[in-house]
């Protein structure tokens, strides 16, 4: 759910109908509009089934109006601001791009023209690029995942796993043997690929939903979730190293769950995590290290409040906040990575503009969403009835030849 995304020196912003490619370098902003689908790309919604990973389905009376997947998720994800996603490829040529209206578009960014559209099967919640810039890994809100395949564009995509909750994230192996899907169930999975249907193992330890997943090095993972707490796991073991409380003792149970995570790897020992929490005007800097990961933290406040990062290669840090006039911030570092606010000329160059920041202002609209929605609401069924049942015989009028218990009424 991140209409911001960086990789090496460049930045993507994305609107429901319009996108921003800012090399932070050169200063070059590049602006296109995102093609509505041809009619023909709209009607050929049905991915192919990976025939190990799930058993043919016989057909059933309603089989024209099943489309996408063998199984579907009752859940109703309709409330949710599941706006723009986006993902840039590891070497800078390929933009991904994915509207609420399931509009998929996949942009060459030499020439900025549009290489393919699908039509996805269900609003998206996360989109990534594999290592090799090659295939393109679609989650959306059923809790299935499609590739789609950069070399043969005219193929559909290919189901390759499916949860039986919402996916809220997916991230790809740097070897791309592994895909890692989180879920709103509390889950991280750990998948094989080609073969997703092959589990490798499960990461388990988070209470509430995980947001948002990214590579520390090597085999460390660091996960972000609703219980307000970062965990650092070795996911080849599905084994938690560490885990950082964000939460104070008088938090609310709803209170600072974690709403996205994005990494800057300094070093094979060091790298900077960018975090930030739902409702709470503040950017969260950590500086992990060593083989048993240590935090250091650093807090930077805004008057606005933070909805994106986006690290560049160099490490600069660049905010999407909720500021009508001022969306977007920059952060420098020092020699130590202590971040501070600071200037930049590529900023000047798109506040300036008023088309570059109608985009941007889009963009803020298409994720400033509430993350309460995702907290699962447990009720006492019992409790609830006898509580209404005391209420309701409160409420009658006193009669000496009646006598009444919280769990039923008994005449004599």
């Amino acid at each position: 759910m991140a209409p911001f995304v960086a990789r090496g020196n460049h930045i993507a912003i994305g609107s429901e109908d319009s996108v921003l490619f800012i090399d932070t370098t050169t200063g070059i902003i590049k602006n296109a509009s995102i093609p509505p689908l041809s009619e023909s790309d709209a009607k050929n919604t049905k991915p192919k089934q990976q025939s190990e990973n799930v058993k043919p389905k016989q057909p059933t009376e309603n089989a024209e109006s099943e489309t996408i997947s063998q199984k579907t998720n009752s859940e109703d994800y309709s409330h949710l601001n599941l706006g723009t996603c986006l993902a840039l490829s590891s070497c800078s040529s390929f933009l991904a791009v994915c509207t609420s209206d399931k509009n998929l578009t996949v942009w060459n960014l030499s020439t900025m023209e549009v290489m393919k559209q699908w039509k996805t099967a269900r609003k998206v919640s996360s989109i990534k690029f594999d290592s090799g810039s090659t295939q393109l890994f679609v989650a959306d809100k059923a809790g299935d995942c499609f590739c789609y395949s950069l070399s043969a564009p005219a193929d559909q995509g290919k189901l390759i796993l499916g949860h039986l909750s919402m996916l809220l994230d997916v991230v790809i192996s740097d070897d791309s043997k592994f895909i890692i899907t989180s879920e709103r169930d509390e889950k991280i999975r750990v998948s094989c690929l080609p073969n997703a249907y092959n589990i490798h193992c499960y990461c388990l330890g988070h209470t509430e939903f995980v947001t948002s997943l990214a590579f520390v090095r090597g085999n460390l993972l660091l996960s972000g979730s609703g219980d307000g707490t970062l965990k650092v796991w070795d996911y080849l073991h599905g084994k938690l190293l560490h885990s950082e409380n964000l939460k104070e003792p008088s938090d609310e149970e709803m209170d600072k769950a974690v709403r996205s995570v994005v990494v800057h790897r300094v070093s094979e020992s060091m790298c900077v995590a960018a975090v930030l929490l739902d409702r709470v005007k503040t950017v969260f800097l950590f500086k992990i290290t060593g083989e048993e990961p240590t935090f250091q933290r650093q807090t930077i406040h805004f008057l606005t409040q933070p909805l994106e990062t986006a690290f560049t290669e160099e490490g600069s840090l660049y905010v999407l906040t909720d500021s009508a006039t001022n969306p977007i911030e920059f952060l420098g570092k020092d020699e130590a990575f202590q971040y501070t606010l600071g200037e930049s000329a590529v900023i000047g160059t798109l506040l300036a503009n008023a088309n570059y920041l109608k985009i941007i202002q889009d963009a803020v609209h298409s994720c400033n969403g509430d993350l309460k929605p995702l907290f699962k609401r447990w009720f006492d069924n019992v409790q609830i009835y006898r509580e209404k049942k005391l209420e309701q015989m409160k409420a009658q009028p006193s009669n000496p030849d009646v006598r009444s218990s919280p769990k039923r009424l008994r005449v004599e």
